[in-house]
């Protein structure tokens, strides 16, 4: 096999279809064991709204995980896009971090399409041929159309982050709508091969993306390519947008404190980074 053809393999399944650090990512099960790591999680706090929340989108029924902070007021919006199932704890937790500081998070269920009845190779089929980009990018508009109707939301430019495969569509999605004021992808995917059947790369669109882009990417992740990343933010810096790009001495997966791949030092710093610049952008 060639190295083109290995790598690209491999951004399929950090993607979407196969098996990381034992986590089927068509497993809707969470992971309920939490690394020792000091994390004090945000989901705790008294001071933020969360939970699970259910909105239309077509003719389909759409579930996501919503916080946002317990005060009166409105506040500015961020959507989350997973690279697995909503229910691995620390994708509501990223919604409830956000909420700390003083946003509304919400990440859709952009698997909805997946159910716990289906085996691995029906889920994988359910991805490859309904599981659409287009369909994932009516899912996230759903979404974004519910939380214009909830009264602590504040009517402007939205922020979007997303992990892995949802980096790639968090990409994919700014490039597409003039709602997004920035954007924050971390290790998002930027080549898939063909038998994922979503050919789209972020690479062929990043010359329409105009939102501020900030990118987390993880110099041992053996699944993205150095000069893919570099060559996304050599384009995105060319046309004038805005781009900030940050490399971490850790592996595809390191905000996810669920995953023994967990990287303490490179999710914190991360986070921090990302909640200024959504305060530098969306407030």
């Amino acid at each position: 096999m060639a190295d083109n053809e290995q790598v690209t393999r491999r951004h399929f399944l950090c993607g979407a279809t196969a098996t990381i650090a034992g986590i089927s990512l068509f497993d809707s099960g969470t992971i309920s064991q939490e690394r020792e790591t000091g994390l004090i999680k945000a989901l705790n706090d008294p001071n933020i709204v969360h939970g699970l929340v259910r909105f239309r989108s077509g003719t389909e029924t759409v579930d996501g995980y919503l916080s946002h902070p317990k005060a009166a007021g409105r506040y500015s919006v961020v959507i989350v896009v997973p690279g697995n199932t909503i229910s691995e704890e620390y994708i509501a937790n990223t919604t409830a971090i956000l909420a700390q500081a003083g946003f509304v998070g919400l990440a859709p269920n952009i698997f909805s399409l997946q159910t716990d009845s289906m085996s691995p190779e029906q889920k994988r089929e359910v991805f490859t041929t309904k599981i659409t980009d287009e369909h994932v990018f009516g899912d996230i508009q759903a979404g974004i159309d519910y939380l214009k109707e909830q009264p602590f939301v504040e009517h402007g430019r939205i922020g979007i982050a997303g992990f892995c495969f949802g980096g790639r569509v968090a990409l994919l999605f700014a490039a597409r709508s003039d709602q997004v004021g920035a954007v924050v992808p971390f290790y998002g995917t930027l080549r898939l091969p063909a038998e994922a059947n979503h050919p789209l790369s972020p690479l062929d669109v990043a010359n329409r993306i105009k939102a501020p882009v900030q990118g987390h990417y993880a110099l041992k992740d053996s699944g993205i390519r150095q000069s893919d990343v570099q060559e996304l933010f050599k384009i995105l810096r060319s046309q004038d947008t805005p781009a900030e790009l940050y490399n971490y001495d850790a592996e595809h997966g390191f905000f996810a404190y669920t995953r023994p791949v967990y990287n303490d030092a490179a999710a914190k710093l991360s986070r921090n980074r990302m909640l200024d610049f959504f305060k530098r952008y969306l407030k």
